[in-house]
């Protein structure tokens, strides 16, 4: 089956290369155009439908997702449980791509498995505890898996390799390289470990407590404790930090090694690229942009700044702020919001202008299934 598929995709490929003559909006000389897609929109649309629009609208890379929160593959593996059975979306866009230049980068969600946690509930995260459980820390049911289980780490490692050595990606892309919350993890490996470390887990516990869920609860107080000083907030938060630098390490690594000059890539949510928000990213998802500089080569940081509510300006503010942590060495694509009702032409259009003179190399567009003909214009435009 997948050779015949294959057969008809090579078939495609000539023309495509007829009827669009395509070259990447880079190499016309406008910024680099990247867009996240989903490997079910593969699925259901075809790859050959997919990429008449990516090259039709200049896209010079596409973050294809092959492993997602559910868990399950969109690449042949031999790992991790297909999407679809007989499907390949990786492999699909691979065949079509490659030869209009645009570049594949596999996307991989980090810290949510469902598939994975369903055989593994020993990996699961853990929760501080709501009322409902006395405020007692409890295990989560919705496949978030423990950013410091060392058995979920080597799973995705072996995920990245097999990829890479099957299929000529330019780039591995990592999503949800973070902790969700603050409120995460209270699993008993963590507790055990920030105890061995010396912080008292009752008083995270009690800040994060003051903080969420006491009758007077002051919403800044975790961040004012962290700011101040406060020992076992500062260590427990620096914890985590080690955790999500660490796991990303370690999958650059292997990235690296099977494959050297392999684009290493991550979405970074938008707020530690900025001043008065840094201290609320690191309390809540353990990422550094400064980390992020010396790991990455090249990062999105996911400015949507309608689902913020911001204006396009702050765009601009995150794109400044993440070249200056990451340092000029590093790439950054500002992500931009391109889904949603209010996120209309001139909303698009404003974003991406924003960004870019900022200084960002290049624009990300979260998501391919959600453009149309005025977003896609907007885009054009905005690129001129």
């Amino acid at each position: 089956m997948f050779r015949n598929a294959r057969l008809m995709l090579y078939f495609v490929i000539g023309c495509l290369m007829l009827a669009f003559c395509v070259t990447p909006a880079a190499a016309n000389g406008q910024s680099n155009l990247a867009v996240w897609l989903w490997g079910s929109t593969v699925r259901t649309q075809g790859a050959e439908a997919v990429v008449k629009g990516l090259a039709e609208n200049h896209v010079t890379d596409v973050f294809l997702l092959v492993r997602g929160t559910a868990g399950k593959a969109d690449y042949a593996s031999a790992i991790a449980p297909p999407a679809e059975a007989d499907k390949d979306a990786l492999g699909d866009m691979m065949a079509v791509c490659r030869p209009l230049g645009i570049r594949v980068h596999a996307w991989f969600v980090f810290n949510q498995d469902k598939a994975y946690i369903d055989l593994h509930p020993e990996d699961s995260m853990w929760h501080h505890g709501k009322a409902n459980t006395e405020f007692k820390p409890y295990r989560m049911e919705d496949g978030k898996v423990c950013p410091m289980s060392e058995a979920h780490l080597g799973y995705m490692n072996d995920m990245i390799r097999e990829v890479l050595e099957n299929y000529d990606v330019v780039g591995i892309h990592l999503d949800y390289i973070r902790y969700g919350h603050m409120v995460y993890c209270f699993c008993p490996d963590h507790v055990q470990k920030a105890t061995n470390l010396g912080i008292s887990v009752d008083r995270v516990r009690e800040v994060i407590f003051e903080t969420s869920y006491a009758s007077n609860a002051n919403p800044n107080r975790f961040f004012e404790a962290y700011e101040s000083g406060d020992a076992d907030v500062v260590a427990w938060v620096k914890m985590r930090q080690s955790e999500i630098r660490g796991a990303a390490a370690s999958m650059r690594a292997v990235a690296r090694e099977a494959k050297p000059n392999v684009i290493f890539s991550a979405s970074l949510m938008p707020e530690g690229a900025l001043v008065d928000t840094n201290s609320f990213a690191m309390c809540h998802y353990g990422q550094s942009y400064e980390d992020a500089g010396e790991l990455y080569d090249l990062v999105c940081p996911m400015a949507y700044h309608l689902d913020f509510g911001k204006s396009p300006a702050w765009v601009g503010d995150v794109a400044r702020g993440t070249i200056e942590l990451v340092g000029s060495d590093v790439p950054v694509y500002i992500g931009v919001q391109a889904y949603g009702n209010k996120a209309d032409r001139d909303a698009v259009q404003e974003a991406i202008a924003a960004g870019l003179e900022a200084g960002a190399e290049g624009v990300a567009l979260f998501r391919f299934g959600t453009m149309n003909e005025e977003r896609w214009s907007a885009v054009s435009d905005a690129l001129k």
